[in-house]
Parts: C-alpha cells; sequence; structure tokens
C-alpha cells in the first residue's frame, strides 16, 4: 500500500473545497468600471442633461425582441433610451456621439 504525503492530502482537500463550493452556487466576482470611466459617463451625461436631453436607461426589450434605443422627441422634449446591460464603455461611447452632435431640427 502506497503512503499518501501531505502535499496530496492538502492538493485533494483544495480541490474539495473548490468543487463544494461550486456546487453551492457561487457565483463570480462582477467586474465594477474604474473610477476614470464612471466620472467620464458622469460628465457626458451632465452634457447631456445641459443640451435639454433626458437620459432614460432601461431594459429595452418587448415581446422577447432586444430594441436599440436612441434619441426621440416626445411632446417637444429631447430623450435618450440607453439599454441598461450595456457595459459602461459602450455607455460611454453612444453618449459621445449624441453629445458631439446637434440636436435635430424639427421635423413636422
Amino acid at each position: 500500500m502506497r503512503l499518501k504525503t501531505d502535499a496530496f492530502l492538502c492538493y485533494k482537500q483544495s480541490r474539495f473545497n473548490k468543487d463544494f463550493h461550486m456546487a453551492k452556487g457561487r457565483t463570480k466576482k462582477r467586474w465594477t468600471p474604474s473610477p476614470e470611466l464612471e466620472d467620464r459617463l458622469c460628465r457626458l451625461e451632465e452634457q447631456l442633461a445641459s443640451k435639454g436631453i433626458r437620459l432614460h436607461y432601461d431594459l429595452l426589450e418587448a415581446a422577447g425582441l432586444k430594441l436599440k434605443g436612441g434619441l426621440c422627441k416626445i411632446e417637444g422634449e429631447y430623450h435618450l433610451f440607453v439599454d441598461k446591460r450595456k457595459s459602461v464603455e459602450e455607455r460611454i461611447l453612444l453618449l459621445e456621439n449624441y453629445v458631439d452632435q446637434p440636436l435635430p431640427k424639427n421635423t413636422s
């Protein structure tokens, strides 16, 4: 009979603990954006507000279809709808496009 070393027992025990915790349904750590990205997003949101655009983060889905979102004019006010599932980087890219562009002219 072969003797098991302490190192082997520690390895086996650590694998058991890992498998046990995974089986209990532990979730992965969520990635959090850097403070610089959050600051950039906040500044862009403030710039949109100063242009008169109201920003909405919503779950853009209807009847199982994912909707794109975008700029709408509702009762004379501009509203920008953004899917809340987008990452901070995607939100920044989207908001930068609307900050740089002039508001569309009134159409009838």
